[in-house]
């Protein structure tokens, strides 16, 4: 995963890239932004069955930390009810378990989310809502989309 990552995001910056493609309306979503100041990197991704945003080490060569920003599936009818036997949580959906109201985005589109970086931290809108906070001094990800902290992060109270 971490080396998929890596290699598109160099993709993307490299000096010889080639004029891409217009996407398809059914492409999934990707997004990276660097923090003018820090020089940090962001990268957001829809995975199977949720939307992750990774914050990437100084030296851009590994993930620091992430954080669940939504399902793409609702969790509701995922089939899963908790999370024992689930070894890589990106590779799963969302246990109902720790779904609410705000898990699950339908039909998400790259426009709907933006990025805003302060000096400790990241936040994360879906439709002008708060939908993720990874906080850069503790390394930990507040999210909308949980109803309670666990294995995908912690959950951003109002």
């Amino acid at each position: 995963m971490k080396i998929e990552l890596l290699s598109i995001f160099d993709g993307l910056f490299s000096v010889n890239t080639k004029e891409k493609k217009p996407e398809k309306s059914t492409a999934k979503i990707f997004i990276t932004d660097t923090h003018t100041n820090s020089g940090r990197t962001l990268m957001i991704e829809e995975e199977t069955y949720a939307v992750w945003a990774y914050l990437l080490s100084t030296d851009k060569e590994d993930i620091d930390f992430d954080g669940f920003l939504c399902a793409v599936i609702d969790p509701k009818f995922s089939g899963v009810n908790s999370h024992k036997n689930i070894l890589e949580r990106r590779d799963a959906p969302l246990p109902a378990l720790y779904a609410n109201r705000y898990s699950y985005v339908k039909n998400l589109k790259k426009k709907d989310i933006k990025i805003h970086w302060q000096e400790e931290h990241v936040t994360i809108f879906i439709k002008k809502k708060v939908y993720l906070i990874m906080d850069l001094n503790t390394k930990t990800s507040y999210s909308k989309g949980l109803a309670d902290d666990c294995d995908y992060g912690k959950q951003l109270k109002s």
